[in-house]
């Protein structure tokens, strides 16, 4: 098995970053009301972070006193090899960040460049607290991006090429403060979850019916003619899966993730929360101010109807230059003149067609795994009615306490004690320990919720990139499927989506996939869906991977 080993660039450098959490009323798609939420340094979308390969960089997380509760920030994808304490999962690897207090993490960014974002992992603090953190492989890009400006020469990353990037970081809102919405998912009364009002890009939309005099209107994105664009996707998504597509510009992916793709031509963007893509566009000769659409529809909802989201809007606009009266320019409206159907919602979207840039297998793809543990996640009414994701059957507990994280309690006592003779699970630590340098494949296995619905999961692995290797539908039956592989060429990611099968009467399982990591990087990592509300009803475990 191959050895992580750091490259660090001659000119890494340590950038130090503060952010302050504190509370703002925001009212970014221009309803009728304002809400209390948490920010950073009082912006929404966060502050844009940008680093190189190799640099140290430290976050100063600066809790205010006004804030009433406290936080933590996770940054997203970024594997944080022998920083585990910098991991920001409150409960997990550190002591949630009290109101008045701060919290300092430190890490080297090792072997990964790519579109990341942070946000916070306490309750449905994301929401608000996000922001994109982008990794490049030279200082003279960092330098070129923070411009916006186009230049001579071309900003080279990977093996491709482009005149300047743009960053699309998509979320949610819902007209609720935060404090209701995390009360009623945790409640007696929760029942179902109708999804966000609005869907923003950039912070921004145009809710229905607007009669806000000053509403900023719907993000304008601007670009030169004749040029080549990066388009950063950051999935800063809590609960929506959605497609995206610019109208009249042809989109070729070329990111996963943090990860390099070989070149694909695709017709609408799949972004699903906490995912991460890089779309290339060439753009045309057209004039001065031409807008065209940034348009996306809702994939994998029970309400599917082939139709638009409500306000998931934006515009690309054509300048030559950058000019004040150009960037006063203020869209309300939508767009009138999108196709009448979207794209068509194929499961797996084009996963199974994409290849790596450097196409080779790795050794782990091609022996068998230490071990299989397989996740079967159900959704439970408690006697309280309160509801929760019980994993094999176990009541969900959460992890560390008010003085001790997780990763405290570990390093205090590191015996997990006995382990379920099924799973692996320590009762003890409420964690699944894995050896240092086994190859482990997770079975997420999907059951159909309290409504008799099967819905579908975004399952993220904190500290490992994986390999999504294979899914199917109905119960895993580990004699039946361990040698399956249904992804001949699989990518490594940090999200990989659970999707719909078709109904199997009179069973509650409905589908399942499988995937692969090697664990090299000692540490406790949360692994959980991405879908908020899901994580904080229990959707989520701990490995603890020790020597």
């Amino acid at each position: 098995m191959v050895t992580l080993v750091a490259v660090v660039p001659a000119e890494a450098k340590k950038r130090t970053f503060e952010l302050n959490i504190q509370p703002t009323f925001l009212n970014p798609d221009c309803f009728t009301q304002s809400y209390a939420v948490l920010t950073v340094n009082g912006q929404y979308p966060a502050p844009t972070v940008r680093v190189v390969v190799g640099d140290t960089v430290e976050f100063i997380v600066k809790n205010s006193g006004e804030s009433n509760v406290s936080t933590s920030i996770h940054i997203h994808g970024i594997l944080q090899f022998g920083t585990n304490q910098a991991d920001g999962v409150a409960g997990i690897t550190q002591v949630p960040v009290a109101p008045g207090c701060e919290y300092r993490q430190e890490f080297q960014i090792v072997n990964q460049t790519g579109t990341f974002y942070y946000h916070a992992h306490v309750g449905v603090q994301d929401d608000s607290i996000q922001g994109p953190f982008i990794v490049y492989e030279h200082e003279e890009s960092l330098i070129k991006a923070e411009q916006e400006m186009l230049s001579e020469s071309l900003i080279q990353e990977g093996p491709f090429e482009y005149h300047e990037e743009r960053i699309l970081q998509w979320s949610e809102w819902w007209h609720q403060s935060m404090h209701d919405r995390q009360a009623y998912y945790m409640g007696s009364n929760f029942g179902d979850d109708a999804g966000p009002d609005s869907i923003l890009l950039n912070g921004k939309s145009v809710y229905e019916n607007c009669t806000m005099e000053d509403c900023p209107g719907f993000a304008v994105i601007d670009v030169k003619p004749n040029s080549i664009y990066r388009l950063r996707n950051i999935g800063g998504l809590t609960f929506r899966v959605l497609g995206i597509f610019i109208q009249h510009h042809n989109m070729t992916l070329i990111e996963l993730d943090g990860e390099y793709v070989q070149p694909q031509l695709i017709d609408h963007l799949e972004l699903t929360p906490g995912q991460r893509s890089s779309v290339l566009i060439q753009t045309g000769n057209y004039p001065d101010g031409t807008l065209f659409p940034i348009a996306s529809f809702y994939k994998w909802s029970l309400n599917y109807h082939k139709t638009y989201s409500p306000n998931g809007f934006g515009y690309i606009r054509y300048v030559s230059d950058k000019t004040k009266s150009a960037s006063a320019i203020r869209v309300t409206d939508p767009p009138k003149s999108l196709p009448t159907t979207t794209p068509p919602q194929d499961r797996g979207w084009i996963l199974r067609d994409l290849k790596a840039i450097n196409p080779s297998k790795p050794m782990l793809l091609t022996e068998n795994p230490s071990r299989t543990i397989k996740l079967s996640m159900a959704q439970v009414k408690m006697p309280d009615n309160t509801t929760q994701f019980q994993n094999n059957g176990r009541v969900h507990k959460p992890w560390g306490n008010d003085t001790a994280s997780l990763l405290d309690i570990i390093k205090a006592d590191p015996d997990p004690g006995p382990l379920d003779p099924i799973d692996g699970f320590s009762v003890k630590h409420q964690t699944y320990p894995v050896k240092l340098g086994e190859v482990i494949d997770i079975v997420f296995q999907n059951m159909k919720n309290e409504a008799g619905l099967c819905v579908t999961h975004p399952w993220h692995t904190h500290g490992y990139s994986h390999y999504l290797i294979a899914e199917g539908p109905g119960d895993y039956d580990h004699d039946e499927h361990k040698n399956v592989f249904t992804y001949q060429q699989p990518l490594l990611r940090d999200v990989s989506m659970q999707y719909l099968w078709p109904d199997i009467p009179g069973e509650r399982p409905c589908g399942w996939i499988k995937v692969r990591l090697y664990a090299n990087n000692p540490g406790v990592w949360a692994v959980h869906c991405h879908i908020t509300a899901h994580m904080l009803q229990g959707k989520m475990v701990v490995l603890e991977v020790v020597p």
